[in-house]
C-alpha cells in the first residue's frame, strides 16, 4: 500500500465520521456559512490536482471518471439537500461575532441522509480500485477526492437555499 493510498483512506474515513455526525444531529442553518466548506474543499482539491497531475498525463479514462464522480457527487448532495428536515429555532440565534449570520431553523438528514453519504463514498473507493487498475492516475488523486466532496456538500447547500427561501416565500 502506497504512502499516498494510506492517507487517502485516512482521509476518507475523517470525511465519512465528520459528515455522518452532521447527518444525524440538529445543526443550526445558516447558508452563508455552509457554501465556506464546499469552497474551501474545491480549491484544496484543485491546488491538489494542479500540483500532482500534468495535463499532458490525463487520458480520456480520467477525465470520464472525474465527471461521472462528480455527477454522482452533486446527485447525492441535492438528494441530501432534499431530504433534509427543519424545524425553527425556538430563539433565533445570532451565530456570528458582528451578528449577521442569524440560523432561524435547524436541520438534519438522518440515517438516509448518512447511508447516501456512505453510498458515495463507497462507489467513490470501488471507482477508485477499479480506475486504478485501469490505468487511470488522476481518479486516485487525493485532489479528486476533496472535489468530490465539495461538490456533494455545495449541492446539498444549493438545495438547502432553495427550500429555505421558498419557505420563506410561502410564511410571509
Amino acid at each position: 500500500m502506497s504512502v499516498q493510498m494510506l492517507g487517502n483512506a485516512v482521509l476518507i474515513v475523517l470525511l465519512i465520521g465528520w459528515v455522518g455526525y452532521k447527518q444525524l444531529v440538529w445543526r443550526p442553518v445558516v447558508v452563508a456559512r455552509m457554501w465556506r466548506g464546499p469552497a474551501i474543499f474545491a480549491v484544496v482539491g484543485a491546488v491538489m490536482l494542479v500540483q500532482q497531475v500534468r495535463p499532458s498525463e490525463l487520458s480520456a479514462l480520467d477525465l470520464a471518471i472525474v465527471v461521472g464522480e462528480l455527477l454522482l457527487s452533486l446527485a447525492a448532495g441535492a438528494w441530501m439537500g432534499a431530504i433534509a428536515r427543519f424545524r425553527p429555532l425556538a430563539r433565533p440565534m445570532a451565530t456570528g461575532k458582528d451578528g449577521r449570520d442569524t440560523a432561524e431553523y435547524e436541520s438534519r438528514t438522518g440515517v438516509l441522509g448518512l447511508i447516501l453519504w456512505v453510498a458515495v463514498i463507497a462507489v467513490r473507493v470501488g471507482v477508485d480500485v477499479v480506475a486504478t487498475q485501469a490505468g487511470s492516475h488522476l481518479a486516485a488523486s487525493t485532489g479528486i477526492i476533496l472535489l468530490v466532496f465539495a461538490a456533494n456538500r455545495a449541492a446539498r447547500t444549493a438545495v438547502f437555499a432553495a427550500r429555505l427561501d421558498r419557505h420563506r416565500a410561502f410564511a410571509a
